[in-house]
């Protein structure tokens, strides 16, 4: 009885350390601005947004989620005529739970100068995404190939480049 109980409870113990951030599984995202200062950006009342895709074999799958403009703009990231000279060579780095990485350029999440959008999602055809994906992907729906789909995401950061 005695052994029982403590295999279950390092088994609990180890689900707790390998789940997700709690920032992420609270409907959120870090977010670390140009001065280096982290912030924890709730998805709640953002605007949803859902798009459908296909893959190489045709299946369609839609996505639902908050462009990752919103994210940034929640931050404080500048966006729009804030966009020029320097402040075009920032990136924005997002980072999953295994430390994978991918750049997006400032250019591509803002409405000003693109008409396609960077979706952060947080549902795949109307299910919570599984946990090997989620609880947040970014989804580049006009994107040919899948290489800058990122899952689990845990943080978006704003870098200057020089």
């Amino acid at each position: 009885m005695i052994r029982q109980t403590a295999q279950r409870a390092l088994l609990l113990l180890a689900c707790t350390l390998v789940a997700a951030p709690p920032s992420a599984a609270q409907g959120a995202i870090d977010v670390i601005g140009l001065d280096g200062k982290k912030s924890a950006i709730s998805l709640a009342g953002l605007e949803r947004q859902a798009f459908a895709t296909a893959d190489a074999a045709g299946i369609k799958t839609t996505h639902e989620g908050v462009a990752v403009r919103a994210v940034l703009e929640s931050a404080g990231v500048p966006l729009g005529d804030a966009l020029r000279g320097k402040a075009l060579a920032r990136v924005v780095i997002a980072t999953a739970v295994d430390g994978y990485q991918v750049a997006y350029a400032i250019a591509e999440v803002d409405t000003a100068f693109t008409d396609h959008t960077i979706l952060l999602a947080d549902t795949r055809n109307g299910k919570p995404l599984l946990p090997d994906s989620g609880p947040l992907q970014i989804v580049v729906p006009q994107d040919k190939r899948a290489a800058r789909w990122i899952r689990q995401v845990t943080t978006l950061e704003v870098r200057q480049l020089q």
